[in-house]
């Protein structure tokens, strides 16, 4: 890392070396929707404590950005160990738990250089600290208490837990998935679906810079590789709801992802 960073004029841009995560991170932001963020982020939490256990007690901390939602950290011992696929078997991984749990994500922060508020830190917007949020406070405390909360900082624990087997075949799963879906293609000479459709199909994952792009995208590549449009809208059309879009967003940036992608594909 330090070679790259002097390489590229003292700067972490394009570094995609080796990388280690001791927590994954599960980002539940809801812009104009914190009281569905809250709802999610419990009902993330009590499907990892059913999933993993005692032991994940004390490895998981939850708190309140101090903006538009929560971050819940997940111990990762596996992850500890730097490798190149680390961040992409973490946004697997993520994105498997979250879909299981039935609760989107976001998912800009599963990169090599993304930086993570530290709790206590003062959200510039409003002016709140990321808080620390107790089990009790999580699932007794009415919104509008947990930002009171957030008005002071707080001195809260690491999280730290006993090894979880099951988390850890579950990151080995994600891992062995991530290593295998670079060779995946297409039989019979048809051309691969990309990973970045396949992700937004499978589990509502949006790209930057945001879903409307992410969907246009989708469907451009689709409709290029010559999916019938009826299809490329089946596929694309309950995942671009699942993240949020209005209906009326979802078919303009479907007919215009699949219109641009017949054009290149020689289709129009």
């Amino acid at each position: 890392y330090c070679a790259h960073f002097k390489a590229a004029g003292h700067s972490p841009r394009g570094y995609a070396g080796p990388a280690a995560c001791r927590f994954l991170l599960f980002d539940i932001d809801r812009a104009g929707d914190l009281g569905g963020a809250l709802a999610d982020t419990r009902t993330l939490t009590r499907f990892l404590r059913g999933r993993y256990g005692p032991a994940l007690d004390d490895g998981l901390g939850v708190y309140f950005s101090g903006g538009k939602g929560f971050h819940v950290l997940l111990e990762l011992a596996p992850a500890w160990a730097a490798a190149a696929n680390v961040p992409a078997a973490c946004k697997r991984l993520a994105l498997t738990l979250a879909a299981k749990a039935g609760v989107r994500i976001d998912t800009g922060c599963y990169d090599h250089q993304r930086l993570v508020r530290l709790p206590n830190s003062r959200h510039p917007g409003t002016g709140l600290h990321k808080r620390f949020v107790t089990a009790d406070e999580l699932f007794a405390l009415p919104l509008v208490r947990i930002q009171e909360l957030a008005r002071e900082p707080v001195a809260a624990p690491v999280p730290a837990g006993r090894p979880s087997d099951a988390l850890t075949d579950d990151w080995h799963a994600a891992a062995a998935d991530v290593a295998q879906r670079p060779a995946a293609s297409s039989a019979g000479g048809f051309p691969a679906v990309p990973k970045f459709v396949r992700d937004f199909i499978g589990f509502a994952d949006v790209c930057d810079p945001g879903r409307a792009v992410t969907l246009f995208r989708c469907a451009a590549a689709l409709a290029e590789a010559g999916t019938p449009a009826a299809v490329v809208a089946g596929l694309l059309e309950e995942p671009a709801l699942k993240t949020g879009l209005d209906p009326a967003e979802v078919r303009r940036q479907l007919a215009a992802g699949i219109e641009h992608g017949r054009k290149k594909g020689g289709f129009g």
